[in-house]
């Protein structure tokens, strides 16, 4: 009898504790739910976050939760929680809006792939939402402007390429045509160097036909036998000279002829 006494006091404190547990999970959604409506987003993220803490299984915490986040342009922390969201629960609408939020998020964030396959998926469970086919439209546009965008920019940067390659080889070509340049003044220089050699120490514009020895050898003959003669003529008079010279030159007497 105690023993069947003690089974349902037990049970009736664990409901008490549940009913407890489920008016205060009950009571944090409405506090956040009032919080959202006066656009204090910061609060309301923090009371939907006990919220979830206390029912991590529960749809409405973790939509709300995103819903506040998103306002808050937390978009990748929204993105996370409408994504746990849209797990829990099997009811078409609320897995359109989860998707349909999840959506709103990537293209916030510049995800167009990820946002127009979640709009996609968000048709599926409501095929005539406007809101969504709108987004979805959107979401394409964007798309297919990032891409071209970013094939341009490819093009660009591959023009770019060929230009600084091209300037490049033009630049080596350059500084090959120049070295060869130089290599072929040094050679002609070191050749003019070894072709003065031989006019190393004489005057300039003087060569070797000018030189005094050749000038020796190219005197007329005319000339020539005109120097030798008067060589001669002056042996002959100097020999003459002498040998006057040689007659009168007995010794004079110092005695006297009386």
């Amino acid at each position: 009898m105690l023993k069947k006494y003690i089974t349902y006091i037990m049970f009736l404190f664990l409901g008490v504790l549940s009913v407890y547990a489920q008016e205060t999970f009950n009571t944090l959604i409405y506090k956040g739910n009032r919080s959202f409506d006066k656009r204090k987003y910061d609060e309301a993220s923090s009371v939907f976050m006990d919220a979830v803490k206390q029912k991590n299984n529960d749809f409405g915490a973790h939509y709300n939760l995103g819903n506040s986040l998103y306002k808050n342009k937390m978009y990748d922390q929204a993105a996370a929680e409408y994504q746990k969201a849209q797990k829990l629960t099997n009811n078409p609408d609320e897995k359109a809006a989860s998707l349909y939020n999840l959506g709103n998020t990537y293209l916030q964030n510049g995800n167009t792939e990820q946002a127009v396959n979640s709009y996609k998926n968000a048709l599926k469970y409501d095929p005539n939402n406007k809101a969504i086919l709108k987004n979805l439209q959107i979401a394409k546009k964007k798309k297919d402007q990032k891409e071209n965008k970013q094939q341009q920019n490819n093009q660009n940067n591959q023009e770019q390429k060929n230009q600084d390659q091209s300037n490049k080889e033009g630049d080596n070509k350059d500084q090959t045509d120049k070295n060869n340049t130089s290599k072929n003044q040094e050679s002609g220089n070191q050749g003019n160097q070894k072709k003065g050699i031989g006019n190393q120490g004489k005057l300039p514009n003087q060569s070797e036909k000018n030189s005094p020895q050749n000038l020796e050898n190219k005197i007329p003959k005319d000339l020539q036998k005109l120097i030798l003669e008067r060589s001669a003529n002056q042996e002959k008079e100097t020999a003459r000279k002498l040998l006057n010279k040689n007659a009168y030159s007995i010794p004079e007497s110092n005695e006297k002829d009386w």
